[in-house]
């Protein structure tokens, strides 16, 4: 008995030993634990976003780039093919909402335009806005191509000068539906550029509307099915919308109709780490007897939709196109693309199809804030070479 009893003393006193040894021991995991957890704790920081960072993120709190502010810089905006065109602006906003902008443009090719807007308050708890502006716009030296599905890579210039007086109004029954009409009226003036030789000559007189001088009563009427993040820049969502165009000549020779059609899906991957981007676009024109289509309003593609042609490549009566897009995410404000674009134009509208259609491939950068694109960096191949593009504005737009 008196065994036992030792025995239980003598393995208490080393349950007690060791439980002490363990506790005041400075290498142990738990305390080893806690030194680490503390010495993170003193070093981390909060994330400190990049100068640029900074900067989209204070112009997206403050209403994004379409605020006016008083005096900017402004790019583009005179016509497709401009090349560099710097310029200043300058806008109002009153405290009702109403908005008041004036902008001036020269571009590197001797282009220029010249602006003043004005736009409501938003009306009807935001349901209605209506717009004014005046515009003039001089191109000296405008590419041309011969018209059809396959033409020549022959290519000449022409000149054009454009100025518009337009009031349009547009209203929002409900968040994703937005309806829209407009009338103005436009002059244009347009000739065979100087210095160009006689075969660029002679493919300017056989065109519709060469020479001519018409005025228009430009009237329209728009609507568009819209559940895309922003008409900016979005990563999900639809669009499809339609506008119709109709442009009265005073003398009504070159009076016509214009239909424009556009449908696009996104399909986010991933919360939208990834995005497949599908886009459609046709336009076709309708005329009377007698009548006929300018050559300078007539669809036309190249640029901006097929990207590895040249601007205004392709020009016709109608045009179908098509781009499908694989896009990721590469950081903040910064996403990745690899993109296909097919498309032509044709003289009838029954050869609007997938037939014969011209293609281009390529891969591109673009700089964005969560509403809007501010500029794309891209180079594409198609047959007839490599482009290297800079736009500033969504794809197809």
């Amino acid at each position: 008995m008196f065994r036992l009893l030792l025995r239980c003393v003598l393995t208490a006193a080393l349950l007690f030993i060791a439980d002490r040894s363990i506790a005041q021991e400075p290498g142990s995991r738990a305390e080893e634990q806690a030194r680490a957890q503390e010495e993170k704790a003193r070093t981390l920081t909060t994330y400190q976003p990049s100068l640029i960072e900074q900067r989209l993120l204070s112009i997206e709190n403050a209403g994004g780039f379409g605020v006016a502010r008083g005096f900017v810089v402004k790019f583009g905006d005179i016509k497709r093919g401009s090349g560099f065109a710097p310029g200043v602006g300058y806008g109002y906003t009153t405290a009702s909402g109403a908005v008041f902008a004036g902008k001036g443009v020269y571009s590197i090719k001797n282009w220029k335009l010249l602006q003043l807007s004005a736009q409501s308050p938003h009306l009807a708890a935001d349901r209605v806005l209506f717009r004014a502006r005046a515009r003039w716009q001089d191109v000296p030296a405008s590419p041309l191509y011969p018209l059809g599905t396959h033409p020549p890579q022959f290519r000449t210039n022409y000149s054009e000068s454009k100025t518009e007086l337009t009031g349009e109004a547009l209203f929002e029954p409900v968040r994703f539906l937005r309806l829209g009409g407009a009338v103005g009226v436009e002059w244009f003036e347009t000739g065979f550029s100087h210095g160009e030789n006689p075969i660029g000559l002679a493919l300017f007189d056989n065109l519709p509307g060469s020479g001519a001088d018409p005025r228009y009563v430009h009237t329209q009427a728009s609507a568009a099915f819209d559940v895309r993040d922003s008409i900016g820049f979005s990563r999900r969502g639809t669009l499809l919308s339609g506008a119709v165009h109709d442009y009265r000549d005073s003398n009504g020779l070159l009076s016509f109709q214009r239909l424009d059609g556009t449908a696009e899906q996104y399909f986010p991957i991933l919360h939208g780490n990834w995005v497949i981007y599908l886009g459609l676009w046709a336009s076709t024109t309708m005329t009377g007897d007698g009548q006929s289509v300018p050559f300078f309003l007539m669809p036309d593609l190249g640029g901006h939709d097929l990207r590895a042609f040249s601007d205004y490549r392709f020009r016709d009566r109608h045009s179908i196109n098509w781009t499908a897009e694989y896009r990721w995410y590469a950081q903040e404000f910064l996403e990745a693309a690899i993109f296909y674009d097919a498309g032509k134009t044709v003289s009838t509208r029954s050869a609007m199809d997938v037939k014969g259609l011209h293609g281009s491939i390529g891969a591109g950068v673009r700089l964005h804030t969560a509403t809007a694109t501010l500029m794309r960096v891209e180079l594409a191949h198609s047959e007839e070479g490599l482009r290297f593009l800079i736009g500033f504005s969504p794809v197809g737009k």
